[in-house]
């Protein structure tokens, strides 16, 4: 049967028992019964599905900004809100695995709660190069992170930055005020004569004998 003639019929048998959508969403997703049958056999399934998408050929790519970036432009939502692409489609297209994918996604949901409506692009993506723990922390944790290299690059209050001197690059001006200065050899001294005292320059006399 096509979908249309089954929505047709769903229709006709709902007026006919008084049955509603929403007894038919439970016996097909969250009775008991059902949903142990809808079990039997999923881990297997699910192995059998990570290994078959899975494009990563063992090597786990970082994500980086420019990635991240390209993830955001990919990831979005229909009408209906569901995704535009698939997880394996996004595994294949980033060569990554479908849990590298799920794990980005709950990063942008999470994301989305910490930010709001309407956020920067840059700040989204600021907040998904932090780890899924640091974005559990909540804001004040993401911002710590965030503005931590910042701060790092930016000059210390009070220091003002050494300018290279006039007539020379910074490279040249940095050359030259790491080299050492060359020490000069001290020149020998040349040896003055002392000149003799009058006393010791002067004859001595003869003791004269006593008549």
């Amino acid at each position: 049967m096509s979908p249309a003639a089954k929505a047709k019929l769903a229709k006709a048998w709902m007026g006919k028992t008084g049955y509603s959508r929403e007894d038919i969403l439970y016996a097909r997703n969250r009775h008991p019964y059902w949903r142990k049958k809808k079990m039997e056999g999923s881990v297997e399934r699910t192995r059998r599905r990570l290994a078959a998408h899975d494009y990563s050929t063992g090597n786990a790519r970082p994500w980086t900004r420019k990635r991240v970036e390209e993830f955001l432009s990919l990831n979005s939502k229909g009408k209906d809100g569901r995704y535009e692409r698939k997880d394996w489609q996004l595994a294949e297209h980033f060569e990554a695995s479908i849990p590298s994918i799920q794990y980005m996604r709950r990063k942008c949901r999470k994301v989305e709660d910490l930010l709001g409506l309407h956020p920067s692009h840059a700040k989204v993506v600021d907040y998904l190069l932090c780890a899924e723990s640091v974005l559990s922390r909540g804001s004040a944790a993401v911002e710590k992170v965030v503005k931590a290299p910042q701060a790092a690059k930016a000059p210390k209050a009070g220091v003002a930055p050494k300018k290279p001197a006039k007539g020379k690059t910074a490279k040249q001006s940095s050359k030259s005020g790491s080299a050492k200065p060359k020490k000069v050899a001290a020149k020998p001294k040349k040896a003055v004569a002392k000149p003799r005292s009058a006393v010791n320059s002067a004859p001595k006399a003869k003791n004269s004998r006593k008549a």
